[in-house]
């Protein structure tokens, strides 16, 4: 028994044993990784290659000058003190003050001519440049850029902050201060001129076909707004305006190219241009989800947004709010709209609106540029590429998706201005037509015979025929009123069949019918028309209660000869018709001309 119990005890033991030795070895591996990274950092660059760009944060060293009022001597003797960044590459984050990167090269005879010291954000505010050699400065390597100053003091008026270099071979130490009201991000290469040209002839291509995409959607938002005056199209146009203009100051094509000796545009686009972008998402998501059919308080916050989004503009510019509270307002509102519809875009979706299911598609593409831009400035990633130009993708790929959106949009608007027609047009013919026989009633008469009438020539009359059925009362009295109903809508029909489409045929009421038919040579012509429409009338009908007999009577009128106006005319056909009456019935006349 006291043996087992041995062999269990030890066997904890051992292990444990066997545990520790595993945690010293990697202690010492940690160790010894931290002291060959801290070798390495104070390991010069050797500038020899002159084809290839060379990445200086590995050799980077710091110092934090938290006001920022450390001058180049008092540097010096803080060289010693300078530690390696323990933040992601290139990324110091939100930072008060100066930030003092530290350096040494070496530079070898075969790497001799124009260096490019390449210093890639272009939203940085101040980059001085310091040359030590031998522990003293260079005054004449010295230089100094920064999107707070103007372009001119820069030695090159590139779109990021480019100090160029020209050393004789030997060993040097660079002092690089920079500053930021935003975050500090200082990614530094070396590059000779050939290459930085290269590679910034390929970025300047992107950018501007970029700065060409969204001016284009730009243009069409406006062109659809003025067009159909729909405000969803301006406040589309507002928030493409609003990071369109953000990404052209942040890349440094504004200050390159627009604003370069007005450093106060450079302070203030950014946050003013997210606020305008949020401002115009705000009431475009609104509008496009119809949050108000679905939650008239959300739609009431959205609203409140874009005002809160608009006063802090006008806060900005005004210099009532610094930079700073800008630039945290519009890290907020820049995220805000599309959290907070969120949900009502989903709920849209799953009720089968199509438009939705785009809006949803580039929320997501945008909430990783967007993420990836957060933590970035927030300095939690790696100032890489891809990084710098995430919010750049999802932005472009978001207004692309809404652009469809828009297009569903016109085409609604379409659909129902189409619907609205027919409908209009539909109330039209049952205001304008005898709901019995289909034809003209009074109204939609003289909506139809001006037209008409503004046609007629002295060899191109028209003719006005006023129509009484003879006989009509005794049919409605012997046979009932549908067998009436059936007459007048044979009638119709009989009266329709003897004109062309182009000429008119109206029930003006009981049975009262009026044709109008123009281009007629004289009055012989307008006569034989007139028998022919008695002839058809007076033709047997078959109904359901049987054969029946109705005469016609006729009075007729021509235009020019009689009268140019309707009213006129109606009025000559009407004497005519009653003559026809008393002479017998089942005659066609005319009046004599006056």
């Amino acid at each position: 028994m006291t043996v087992w119990c041995r062999i269990w005890c030890a066997r904890p033991i051992r292990a444990l044993r066997h545990w520790l030795r595993m945690w010293l070895l990697a202690c010492s591996l940690v160790c010894l990784s931290a002291l060959a990274a801290e070798r390495l950092a104070q390991a010069p660059i050797v500038l020899s290659d002159r084809h290839q760009p060379i990445d200086v944060w590995p050799a980077v060293s710091v110092l934090y000058d938290e006001r920022g009022q450390w001058t180049l001597d008092e540097v010096r003797t803080r060289l010693p003190q300078r530690e390696r960044p323990m933040v992601p590459a290139a990324n110091f984050g939100e930072r008060r003050g100066a930030v003092w990167l530290v350096w040494e090269i070496e530079l070898r005879s075969s790497a001799l001519g124009t260096w490019l010291l390449d210093v890639g954000n272009p939203q940085l505010d101040l980059v001085d440049l310091q040359v030590l050699h031998d522990g003293r400065p260079l005054p004449e390597a010295a230089q100094r850029a920064g999107d707070a100053r103007p372009l001119s003091w820069r030695a090159l008026p590139t779109r990021t902050h480019v100090l160029p270099l020209d050393l004789a071979p030997g060993r040097y130490t660079l002092v690089l201060r920079v500053a930021s009201e935003g975050t500090v991000i200082a990614p530094i290469r070396f590059v000779t001129p050939d290459v930085y040209h290269q590679g910034e002839d390929r970025v300047q291509l992107v950018q501007g076909i970029s700065t060409g995409v969204m001016l284009c959607l730009l243009l069409y938002s406006l062109t659809q707004w003025f067009s159909l005056r729909d405000a969803l199209f301006l406040y589309y146009g507002l928030s493409v305006f609003g990071i369109g203009l953000y990404l052209f100051s942040y890349n440094g094509l504004g200050l390159q190219h627009l604003w370069g000796e007005h450093v106060w545009v450079s302070a203030v686009l950014s946050p003013a241009c997210v606020l305008l972008s949020a401002l115009g998402a705000f009431l475009f998501i609104d509008r496009v989800l119809d949050i108000r059919g679905l939650s008239p308080l959300m739609s009431r916050v959205m609203h409140a947004g874009a005002w809160a989004a608009a006063v802090s503009v006008a806060l900005l510019l005004t210099d009532v709010i610094g930079y700073r509270s800008a630039q945290q307002m519009a890290k907020l509102m820049g995220q805000l709209p599309m959290f907070l519809a969120l949900p009502f875009a989903w709920m849209r979706w799953r009720q089968g609106d199509r438009a939705a299911a785009y809006v949803f598609v580039g929320w997501a593409l945008y909430a990783v540029g967007g993420v990836t831009m957060a933590r970035l400035v927030n300095g939690q990633v790696p100032a890489t590429v891809y990084t710098m130009h995430a919010l750049q993708v999802g932005s472009l790929v978001e207004m692309v998706l809404w652009l469809l959106v828009m297009g569903m949009r016109v085409e609604q608007l379409r659909g129902a201005a189409e619907r609205a027609t027919r409908d209009s047009d539909r109330l039209r013919q049952l205001a304008d037509t005898d709901a019995l026989t289909g034809l003209l009633n009074r109204r939609g008469l003289h909506g139809a015979v001006l037209p008409l009438l503004a046609r007629a020539h002295p060899d191109r009359q028209v003719a006005l025929y006023l129509i009484d059925l003879d006989g009509f009362k005794q049919i409605n009295d012997r046979l009932g009123h549908d067998a009436g109903d059936a007459v007048l809508v044979e009638a119709g029909v009989r009266l329709r069949r003897q004109v062309r489409e182009t000429d008119l045929a109206a029930r003006t009421g009981g049975d009262e019918f009026v044709v109008l038919v123009s281009d007629l040579p004289d009055d012989a012509a307008a006569r034989r028309i007139g028998t022919a429409l008695q002839q058809a009338l007076v033709a047997p009908m078959l109904l359901r209660a049987g054969p029946c007999v109705v005469g016609a009577t006729i009075g007729y009128a021509l235009s020019p000869v009689d009268g140019w106006d309707v009213v006129e005319l109606m009025r000559r056909a009407d004497q005519a018709m009653y003559l026809g009456k008393q002479a017998g019935k089942g005659q066609v006349r005319r009046l004599a001309p006056a």
